[in-house]
């Protein structure tokens, strides 16, 4: 019992924990503190999924291992496998171990202080191995995600592709339409042509007896109400306003209403068309139609009816059915008669035809109450940047490509006279109040005012820049023109303009003007996407 050892020495190496002498264990001489560190460990039970000695251990023969009870049937409540390798398992493949457990086995490494460093030091290892796993799985992650968004990117613009395809495809539709539309077959069931009705005797008997009319009231007009020198010389602007979009920034037309001067239109590079209300200082309508940058928008005179051109080669006719003018405005006709760009659009005095000019070389007029061409003239060797109605109707001037301003006679469409002098293409071009003279200017910033009862050019003005605006008041009093700046010029004799404004309040170009009722106010449009209003305080 006492292998040997007296006594005395046996109960003093057990009081100790050290037993002086040994047993023959085998063939090795193995002392008694390791034989009891070695039974310990032997019966100490460890659970394969916490790693710790389980208070009610069950085993499981078909996969060979021991578990904590309640761990592993929440494992198979859940999920119905071993945690640990994967195989099928059920409550009824475990048995329950019989332990003491009056008497929890301790780890023989956590019975000293460099044990319990051990130990430690294996939890940060397998921390650290532990972190090094969840930071591969965060890259990993990273990437996947990377890729996902690349692809999403990727499908967007796919997305967006077909739908610019799709809208293409639509307006293709949409013209042939309006092409078949207006298109007639010949007699004899010959090939279809444009169905043009062409200005019949009681359109041009019509035009002429307007003509004779306002011809007889221009020798009797008097403006008592017009805006004197004075008082034109200290216009200033009251107010800034950009009303078009800043992601496609700058505004290329604007017409003010002649008899409203409250009543503002506006044609932008963002495609739309604005309705700006002066009185109230704020945006009344936008409307919406157009797919490419918005060349040219007119007032009728009498109606509350706009038209707008644009570069993709339509022009449209928006009606309001309220009487408030600042209502909803709906599309009533699309005009898709040129194949290019329109550059520009003029309304009949009569009121009832729409004068439109573009790059392919033709002009047209349109009736405005169905929106049917009444007359194409097609090839004619240029394009016409701009192109207007004379104020009786019964003539009609277009500024080229190739530096000339054209005189058309509306009844014949035929040429009247062509006015050479400019040096590079007419860019604009506008008809005074009494009808005598015509000023046009091109892009080398020349301004020529012609007097058609001859014709010849009677003065050239040099400006700062191309020439992107004329605009003469109503009376034919003042003559505004946009380039770099915006100046304004007086009839200083019956012959000749004199210099009365200048005014650089714009940071861009100035694109287009237009004058109030009376010449009492101003708007102008620039690309610095602002509409300016100018007004004597």
């Amino acid at each position: 019992a006492t292998w040997g050892l007296s006594p005395d020495k046996w109960e003093k190496g057990k009081r100790g924990g050290r037993v002086a002498s040994t047993r023959l264990f085998g063939w090795r001489r193995v002392s008694l503190v390791q034989v009891g560190r070695f039974q310990r460990k032997m019966s100490t039970i460890v659970c394969a999924i916490s790693g710790n000695a389980p208070d009610e251990p069950v085993f499981s023969a078909k996969t060979g291992y021991v578990y904590e009870k309640r761990l592993i049937e929440k494992q198979i409540e859940s999920t119905g496998k071993c945690p640990v390798t994967k195989e099928e398992l059920s409550k009824d493949d475990l048995c329950s171990m019989k332990v003491n457990k009056a008497v929890r086995p301790r780890s023989a490494a956590a019975t000293g202080i460099p044990g319990m460093l051990t130990l430690l030091q294996s939890e940060w290892d397998a921390l650290m191995s532990e972190t090094y796993e969840l930071k591969t799985n965060l890259d990993t992650t990273r990437k996947q995600l990377s890729h996902a968004l690349y692809q999403h990117d990727a499908a967007c613009r796919v997305i967006a592709r077909l739908l610019r395809e799709r809208d293409a495809a639509r307006g293709q539709v949409v013209h042939l339409q309006d092409q078949i539309a207006n298109s007639t077959p010949l007699s004899g069931g010959g090939d279809r042509q444009e169905g043009e009705t062409g200005l019949t005797p009681q359109i041009i008997a019509r035009m002429e007896e307007l003509a004779k009319s306002l011809s007889k009231q221009r020798k009797q007009r008097n403006f008592p109400d017009l805006n004197p020198l004075d008082e034109v010389k200290k216009l200033e602007c009251i107010g800034s306003h950009p009303v078009h979009q800043s992601t496609a920034p700058g505004i290329l037309c604007v017409d003010v209403h002649k008899a409203d001067a409250n009543r503002i239109v506006t044609g932008g590079v963002d495609s739309q068309v604005i309705l700006f209300n002066a009185q109230k200082e704020k945006v009344a309508q936008k409307l919406q139609g157009h797919s490419k940058k918005v060349t040219s928008v007119k007032w009728h005179p009498a109606k509350d009816v706009i038209v707008s051109a644009s570069q993709d080669a339509s022009a449209k006719i928006w009606t309001c059915t309220s009487a408030d003018w600042t209502s909803a405005y709906t599309c009533a006709h699309t005009i898709r008669k040129h194949e290019a760009e329109i550059t520009e659009l003029s309304i009949h005095p009569l009121g009832d035809y729409l004068l439109s000019a573009s790059l392919d070389k033709s002009w047209a007029i349109h009736d405005l109450a169905t929106g049917k061409c009444v007359r194409h003239m097609q090839d004619l060797g240029t394009a016409y940047p701009c192109l207007g109605f004379h104020p009786d109707g019964l003539i009609l001037a277009g500024g080229t490509e190739d530096k000339k301003v054209v005189v058309w006679d509306v009844k014949e469409q035929t040429t009247v006279a062509t006015l050479d002098g400019h040096e590079d293409a007419v860019e604009t071009l506008s008809f005074s109040g009494n009808g005598y003279y015509l000023a046009s200017g091109s892009r080398d910033g020349v301004v020529k005012l012609w007097d058609l009862r001859k014709p010849l050019n009677i003065q050239t003005i040099q400006v700062d820049g191309p020439v992107n605006s004329v605009a003469f008041d109503t009376t034919g009093s003042y003559l505004a023109v946009g380039a770099k700046g915006l100046q304004v010029f007086n009839f200083a004799s019956k012959s000749s303009l004199a210099e009365a404004l200048s005014s650089k309040e714009h940071t861009d170009a100035v694109m287009g003007i237009c004058w109030g009722q009376n010449a009492k106010t101003l708007a102008s449009v620039s690309m610095d996407r602002s509409l300016k209003l100018y007004k004597n305080k």
